[in-house]
């Protein structure tokens, strides 16, 4: 049945992110995009048994070249990351990490010179603890022979998982390897899990202002997993924890919602317009996941949708804002640039709709903090035409498919 709302609210005034003490190396200062190995490749070890599931050189080097060869790169995806496995069990003589001699023959600085050679960034893996998730060589009481190593290999990322890890020594490990990694001289994005263990293992409440002064962005709810209600119930949290998580989010410091999981076949085409119109108006990180081979044309086509990415990578990185319209629609409102006169910002409006029935919806945009006394020219972002002018004075309606986004971006005039 078709579901009508008409909204007549009182002006709601954006607000930006409160001033934090945050971490300042330089980097992330949008939120990065590219390939990590774990949500589709996982643990990918066996691989006689199940070659398309083996996580190798093979597989890192295949990724930089479709991000070279497909436009990828030109659109902004540019970090290609090795998850969890990639290690032999034991150190050498030395105390340092070894790459698996058989998956990994020629090591990570040839991987990375490789990645490297072709424009991209390479990052790697490791976990606070004595050993990983998967129980490989953890960093424990060695962050700074572990710090030096991915140095000397080149690594300009680096994710670091909590498994293992008692609460105070969360709060000070992330701190300490941090500082290594300062010390070992190279530039690397550091990407915690420090709240998500505090608060899902420790039953905790994370305090953001140490994450944020010591992290470029950290993962602060479960993995996704390879299926569409996994992704509405992400969705669901970043909403409803919008006012503890926005003030710490901005250049240079993200909340990480994971991984992208295009090229899996779990997910319609609504679908993926919906996960990755969401992620981009958080400023999340676009880390996809998958065989690049598997990505389809249709998804290829939104990945590489430059006004779409745009919005994501919008330099004053502010996190969209939720209302709740319906009990299955939200509106994510986001101020971003181009500005008109350093004054009036341009906003994009996503109407999500997460029910298994269309729904028109009418939006009066200075309800939202638009502000534009000229009015604003209103793109359709996944259709790249523009639609119309609008005053401050009008509203415009949307018809929003079964489990779909409308996403506008109104620029001033």
């Amino acid at each position: 049945m078709l579901c009508t709302q008409t909204l007549r609210i009182v002006l709601v005034v954006i607000i930006l992110p409160k001033s934090v003490i945050l971490l300042k190396n330089g980097l992330a200062l949008t939120p990065p995009m590219g390939w990590m190995s774990w949500g589709y490749y996982m643990c990918g070890v066996k691989c006689d048994e199940n070659p398309d599931k083996c996580l190798n050189e093979n597989l890192i080097l295949s990724v930089a070249d479709t991000f070279y060869n497909e436009g990828y790169q030109e659109a902004g995806y540019e970090y290609i990351i090795i998850d969890d496995c990639w290690s032999e069990k034991e150190r050498d003589l030395d105390g340092r990490l070894v790459p698996d001699k058989k998956r990994f023959p020629n090591g990570m600085k040839y991987i990375a010179d490789y990645i490297h050679n072709r424009g991209l960034k390479f990052g790697m893996y490791t976990n606070i603890a004595a050993v990983t998730c998967m129980h490989y060589p953890g960093s424990k009481d060695y962050f700074d022979i572990d710090a030096q190593s991915f140095a000397e290999w080149g690594v300009d990322y680096l994710k670091v998982d909590g498994c293992f890890v008692k609460e105070n020594d969360l709060n000070t490990g992330y701190i300490e390897l941090g500082q290594e990694l300062k010390k070992a001289g190279r530039p690397m994005v550091y990407s915690c899990s420090w709240p998500y263990y505090i608060q899902y293992i420790h039953n905790k409440k994370p305090d953001y202002s140490p994450i944020a002064k010591h992290c470029n962005m950290w993962r602060n709810y479960h993995d996704v997993v390879l299926t569409w209600p996994a992704l509405k119930v992400i969705m669901k949290h970043y909403q409803n924890e919008y006012d503890t998580i926005s003030p710490y989010h901005g250049p240079g410091h993200w909340n990480d919602p994971d991984m992208i999981i295009f090229g899996t076949g779990v997910l319609n085409e609504n679908q993926s317009r919906v996960h990755l119109a969401v992620y981009l108006m958080l400023s999340a990180p676009i880390l996809l996941s998958c065989d690049m081979n598997k990505i389809t044309r249709y998804e290829k086509k939104l990945l590489q949708n430059l006004d779409l990415i745009a919005i994501g990578q919008d330099m004053l990185g502010v996190m969209a804002k939720p209302y709740q319209l319906e009990q299955s629609v939200t509106l994510w409102v986001k101020p971003h640039l181009p500005k008109k006169g350093d004054i009036f910002h341009s906003f994009s409006f996503a109407v999500v709709n997460l029910d298994d029935q269309q729904h028109l919806i009418s939006i009066f945009p200075l309800a939202y903090g638009v502000n534009s006394t000229d009015g604003y020219s209103v793109m359709d972002v996944f259709a790249n035409t523009f639609k119309n002018n609008i005053t401050l004075k009008e509203s415009f309606e949307v018809v929003v498919p079964p489990e779909d986004v409308i996403l506008y971006t109104l620029f001033p005039l």
